[in-house]
Order: C-alpha cells, then structure tokens, then sequence
C-alpha cells in the first residue's frame, strides 16, 4: 500500500457523536508531598487483568488508580462507586454535552429568527421543534447541576 492508499482510508472516518461526552485522559491518583512509603505486588492471571483493564477503561481511570481506589473502598467499606471524582466527571461530561447541545439548538433558533425578522415565517413545526430541543436542553443541564450539588 502506497502513501495514497493510506490516506484514503484515514478520511473514511466516521465523525463523534456530537452528544457524547468528550473523551477524557485516564485519571492519575493524586499526589501527595511524600511519596507513598508501601508497595503492595499482587498478580492476576490473563483473564482478570483483562477484566481490571476494561473496568478501569470504563471508569477513565489508570489501572493503578482502579485499582487503589477499588481495594481502599472495599476495605472502608464502601460501594465500587464511592469515588467522589467520578461523580464529578460524570457531571461535568452531562454538562459539556448539554453545552453542544445548547450551541446546536442555538443556531437553529437564529435561522428561525433571521427568517421572521426577514419578513418570512418559520416552516410549519419549526418553532414547536426548536423549543422543544430547547426544553430538553434546559432540562439536562438542571440534571447535571443537581448532580453537581448533589441532590
């Protein structure tokens, strides 16, 4: 295959969900002034380190960061999901895609706009659509902020 083959095939690239939460970069632990003065080594055969890399793949998270957090939860006491940061990002991700969201609606608002102030009318269910997206916006980003807050 030549350099122009390759090239073909690289543009035939589907484009992102634009309603999908942008991709993160997998979480470290966080840092402390000391470096942590005890080292556990555990093994894991091929099946469960395939499990633990899709699980923290899932979270977003490094393998090491998993699985800290999850052993340190398990001892506490504490449910798989105990870790505030998740919850966090989760938030922040339903935010960002209420925000594309919001632009998207946005615009197809001001088309609506430009053609009434032109003299014209909307296209009969253009404006019951527009603010319907707008409602349904409206409503993700309160669901996201209550998740913030933590209600």
């Amino acid at each position: 295959m030549d350099w122009r083959e390759e090239k073909t095939t690289t543009t035939e690239q589907t484009a992102p969900d634009p309603a999908a939460p942008p991709a993160r970069q997998p979480r470290r632990r966080s840092r402390e002034q000391t470096q942590r003065a005890h080292r556990l080594t555990v093994r894991f055969n091929a099946i469960e380190h395939a499990e633990i890399v899709v699980a923290a793949s899932a979270r977003v998270q490094t393998v090491s960061r998993f699985v800290a957090t999850s052993t340190l939860n398990a001892a506490r006491g504490l449910s798989a999901d105990a870790d505030p940061q998740d919850r966090l990002d989760r938030a922040v991700d339903e935010l960002a895609a209420a925000r594309a969201h919001l632009a998207r609606v946005g615009n197809n608002l001001n088309q609506v706009a430009f053609q009434l102030n032109a003299g014209g009318y909307p296209r009969y269910g253009e404006l019951d659509t527009v603010l319907a997206a707008i409602r349904k916006a409206v409503v993700g980003v309160d669901a996201a902020g209550a998740q913030l807050v933590g209600r």
